[in-house]
């Protein structure tokens, strides 16, 4: 794990989310990986702050059987949300201190950009790891968490996953050209990625 310490609340309930969500003796697991603030801080990824709290990402094919598997700890049922341009089934829960969402079948829209989270594409980018005091996950590619935070205006963030991204793309470069080639990108939003890293061959 990154140099970087975590509150005992955040290692306490990622460790609970590990092993509720641990579905490797499945011949047919469902898939989902850690994203948000917590997958940064654990790709090494500077943050202002500690984050706050847990967002996992699914296909909409996975929700039940992961919202069924949380359900002790369920705050609602998963509804559908369609606000700030995105779409996705959303599902929260609450383990010790920490607020978990679930978001499952996500799709944004912002001006000419078309962009959705596809596990199925994602998962050869990302293995199963095991963390020391949190147990084995996945990581959302930080190119996701590339284009995600170009495309919601946070400069910070994606300043800050670039110059990591940089530091190896011989293994972030897969991942964000499989983005780039399946998806939808207004001149905008690629002239912000092109200021970012080097991506003339994901276009080609």
């Amino acid at each position: 794990m990154p140099d970087t310490e975590m509150s005992l609340e955040l290692l306490a309930a990622l460790r609970s989310v590990a092993d509720l969500l641990d579905f490797t003796w499945e011949d047919n697991p469902p898939i989902w990986m850690l994203g948000g603030s917590c997958g940064l801080l654990l790709h090494g990824v500077a943050l202002g702050r500690m984050p706050q709290d847990i967002d996992l990402y699914a296909d909409m094919g996975a929700a039940e059987q992961l919202h069924e598997a949380m359900s002790a700890y369920a705050v609602d049922n998963p509804e559908e949300d369609r606000s700030n341009g995105c779409y996705s089934l959303l599902s929260h829960y609450r383990i010790g201190e920490m607020s978990v969402e679930l978001v499952c079948g996500f799709r944004m829209y912002r001006g000419l950009s078309r962009y959705s989270v596809e596990t199925f594409r994602l998962l050869p980018h990302t293995p199963l790891q095991v963390f020391p005091e949190i147990g084995m996950m996945r990581l959302m590619p930080l190119a996701h968490e590339l284009v995600f935070n170009i495309l919601r205006g946070r400069v910070d963030r994606y300043k800050a996953i670039s110059s990591v991204m940089k530091m190896d793309m011989s293994r972030h470069f897969p991942p964000l050209q499989e983005l780039i080639q399946h998806h939808q990108w207004g001149p905008s939003h690629m002239s912000i990625l092109e200021g970012q890293l080097d991506i003339s061959k994901a276009k080609a």
